[in-house]
């Protein structure tokens, strides 16, 4: 037998078969959201690393993805097999002495960060820059110090029109 002050209203419902009373509405809405956010392309980057390499010939220019890889997959410590890269774009911006395109890095399904990259021809040689922009929480705003005003309560309303009256009669001279 049972001892009364072991028997409580959990002990109870839980041994009717339900689950315990007021954690059955508890959805899992918040870790759907987390994974959701890991997954999508939106947030904020900060710039982890910039790599620039010069005298390059056509052969490394073609294999700048795999570069790319390999130096997103140095940074993170992950292995470069399990880095995709994905456009962010169909084609990147080209101008007269430039090529640039953005990626982003995906680590298996979740979104790490995004790699730009520019090939820049010039007269006597080629140049690859790789900046990586890793993905993190947005920076807060520095917070104000904490100051409170002198009084603790405001001022009532009779407080208020006997302080105007003062300052009126002030100015008159005086009651009369």
């Amino acid at each position: 037998m049972i001892l009364m002050d072991k028997y409580n209203s959990v002990r109870r419902s839980t041994a009717r078969g339900a689950g315990t009373r007021g954690t059955t509405g508890i959805t899992n809405n918040g870790t759907d959201a987390y994974k959701q956010a890991l997954k999508s392309a939106k947030g904020h980057y900060r710039v982890e690393f910039t790599r620039t390499f010069e005298n390059m010939t056509d052969k490394d220019i073609e294999l700048r993805l795999t570069y790319g890889k390999d130096l997103v997959a140095g940074n993170l410590g992950v292995p470069v097999d399990m880095i995709k890269l994905r456009a962010k774009k169909v084609s990147g911006e080209l101008t007269l002495t430039a090529h640039d395109e953005v990626y982003y890095v995906k680590v298996g399904n979740i979104n790490t960060g995004k790699l730009s990259i520019r090939t820049q021809r010039l007269r006597k040689n080629n140049l690859l820059i790789f900046v990586f922009q890793i993905k993190k929480t947005a920076l807060k705003p520095p917070q104000k110090p904490y100051s409170r005003s002198k009084g603790f309560k405001k001022r009532t309303t009779g407080q208020k029109q006997q302080a105007s009256r003062n300052s009126y009669n002030n100015r008159k001279g005086g009651k009369s």
